[in-house]
């Protein structure tokens, strides 16, 4: 690890909670994830903390790796949180499914909603969630969606899609 890594990281205790926070960063890229989970395991191996958070105020964007990460330490037995995710960070896929509202400010992983359903009892729950998100517009936003598609048609006839913004 450089020391300008180790600069650009800070860890706190709340509670029985360790909170990491990568200073300033809005993007994670590769180097970033390997210093926090280097961090987080440092944490649970040696310091045997059971609880982890990770502080997100300044990320706009997180690669999928991470949210697999906590996930797996989730199932180990280890209880995870976010704390102050950005709208943006809040409507990344893994978020939405496996992430719940503790508070204000918190968020913690759990599969409780979808834990001893079939694959197929999980798919339909997050197919529910996600069509009455974009059914209301909130994965929307301001963007528009025309689609003239002829039902009387011959299958193979070509649909056209125009967006919209």
């Amino acid at each position: 690890m450089s020391t300008r890594n180790k600069q650009r990281l800070s860890c706190r205790v709340d509670g029985q909670t360790a909170v990491v926070q990568l200073d300033d960063m809005e993007i994670w890229d590769g180097a970033d994830l390997a210093l926090l989970r280097d961090v987080l395991n440092r944490l649970i191996q040696q310091d045997g903390f059971r609880s982890l958070g990770v502080d997100l105020t300044t990320v706009k964007y997180i690669p999928s790796g991470f949210f697999g990460m906590l996930f797996e330490w989730y199932e180990s037995g280890l209880e995870i949180a976010l704390f102050r995710p950005q709208a943006n960070v809040r409507q990344m896929l893994w978020f939405r499914m496996f992430f719940a509202e503790a508070d204000a400010d918190r968020f913690v992983l759990t599969d409780a909603d979808i834990r001893n359903n079939t694959p197929s009892e999980q798919i339909e729950y997050h197919r529910r969630a996600f069509m009455t998100a974009y059914e209301s517009g909130e994965l929307l936003g301001d963007i528009e969606l025309d689609a003239d598609i002829d039902l009387d048609a011959d299958a193979d006839a070509d649909a056209e899609y125009a967006v919209n913004g």
